[in-house]
């Protein structure tokens, strides 16, 4: 005749899987975190392929830059509102949100951009879009800049390179591309420099840039980490 099992056994059997669990837990629900995060910029990116697509075909042009980002003497763009009109519509912006505080890819807490950068220069993602998510948009010489937040402002982590990501547009191919960096400064160089929060398009865990991350586009579009291209971006995100 089978032996059952003593009440000590199953105890020690249930403390043995509370041991697994409480081990393995922390580390299944910070995949699933990434794997949302990671699959909301894929969302993000693709609707905003789209929608600058669909903007170019609505307003009959073959080149958005060339028609909407030439500059005067001034450096006005003067027909930039006729595309951020345009590109709102496709991209169905639902309303507009105050301005709001974000976290840098290092980690460090940022309430408002300073140092050489306003919120006119440096726009953050403040179009909400039907799906919760966001979107800035600036039109400059020779250029189209967007900055999404892949899940909204009114959701975490605001942070540069997990949920906030920019894009550009500054070539012939007239595509939307995500940003890399371009070089690193030191801190003396960034003195110099007119917009220091992003300098050289950060996107570096030990970068004190108030816009450190908005060089991480590029990475996390590609599934590459920026300190070790042998890993991968989303499995290694900076705590």
């Amino acid at each position: 005749m089978n032996k059952g099992f003593t009440l000590a056994e199953v105890l020690i059997t249930l403390g043995i899987i509370g041991v697994v669990a409480a081990m393995t837990l922390p580390t299944l629900v910070n995949k699933y975190q990434t794997k949302v995060l990671e699959t909301g910029l894929k969302k993000s990116y693709a609707n905003l392929q789209n929608a600058y697509i669909m903007t170019k075909a609505n307003l009959g042009v073959t080149n958005l830059i060339d028609a909407y980002a030439s500059a005067l003497d001034n450096g006005v763009c003067p027909y930039k509102e006729e595309f951020e009109n345009e590109f709102a519509r496709n991209i169905k912006t639902i309303k507009k949100v105050k301005v709001y505080p974000f976290t840098t890819y290092s980690g460090k807490y940022v309430a408002n951009i300073t140092g050489g950068s306003n919120n006119s220069d440096m726009p953050q993602a403040l179009n909400i879009l039907p799906d919760g998510s966001s979107i800035g948009t600036l039109v400059r010489a020779g250029r189209i800049e967007f900055w999404v937040d892949t899940n909204g402002p009114h959701k975490g982590p605001n942070r540069y390179g997990f949920d906030i990501f920019c894009f550009k547009v500054n070539d012939s191919s007239d595509k939307v591309k995500p940003v890399k960096p371009v070089r690193m400064y030191t801190e003396e160089e960034l003195e110099n420099e007119k917009w220091p929060s992003l300098a050289g398009y950060p996107c570096d865990k030990s970068s004190s840039q108030e816009l450190n991350g908005v060089g991480c586009s590029w990475f996390a579009v590609n599934d590459i980490n920026p300190d070790d291209e042998t890993k991968t971006y989303w499995d290694n995100l900076p705590k």
